[in-house]
């Protein structure tokens, strides 16, 4: 049970994320997906590719890399997958996920397209202009996307962003979720307050 909330606190599941990306006219791109509003989790957000971890995974980088096939029909090789950000859904939340974001160009000679169920549509789009549209509210994003594209708009190129990546996976962020009346705070990590 959430002290804070009030709810009760599910144990994290493994999870793991790719955020895949390209060097795009308009300059670095992100893939991104419109869950189905039907989704268990995150209905209706946008999002990248990812999911949780399942007993065939080898290793979370499998995990990142077979959601990436799942959903949007790119192959990516594990081991080429860099880490960026470990995120915790915050406590008092009915699903909770221990996330590994992980990063990658698009490989060679491939396209990303939206596939299976999950997503009801996909694009690619500058970090900028998916956080831009973020703060006009045309679509919704969870704490993590919305600090990983904001990060990901201070870089030019994959390239770029590629030799910022960390040598290891940093350590976990876990947002707070507060609940106040009808409204939903959450304060990220720094002390940094967003209303969702």
């Amino acid at each position: 049970m959430s002290e804070r909330t009030g709810l009760p606190s599910a144990r994290p599941s493994d999870a793991a994320t790719l955020v895949l990306l390209r060097d795009g006219v308009a300059g670095l791109e992100v893939w991104l997906m419109r869950r189905a509003t039907t989704m268990a989790f995150a209905a209706g957000f946008v999002v990248f590719p990812g999911g949780r971890a399942e007993p065939g995974d080898t290793s979370l980088e499998h995990t990142a890399a077979r959601e990436a096939a799942e959903e949007c029909g790119v192959e990516v090789d594990p081991g080429e997958l860099l880490p960026w950000a470990r995120w915790i859904t915050p406590e008092g939340e009915p699903r909770r996920y221990d996330t590994r974001f992980y990063v990658a160009g698009l490989p060679a000679g491939q396209d990303a397209e939206a596939r299976g169920t999950e997503a009801v549509e996909a694009w690619w789009s500058t970090p900028a202009r998916a956080v831009a549209d973020w703060e006009a509210r045309t679509h919704l994003l969870m704490p993590p996307t919305a600090v990983t594209l904001r990060q990901l708009a201070t870089y030019a190129t994959v390239a770029d962003v590629l030799e910022a990546a960390p040598p290891q996976m940093p350590g976990p962020l876990e947002p707070e979720l507060v609940v106040d009346g009808d409204r939903v705070r959450i304060v990220l990590p720094g002390g940094v307050e967003v209303v969702w």
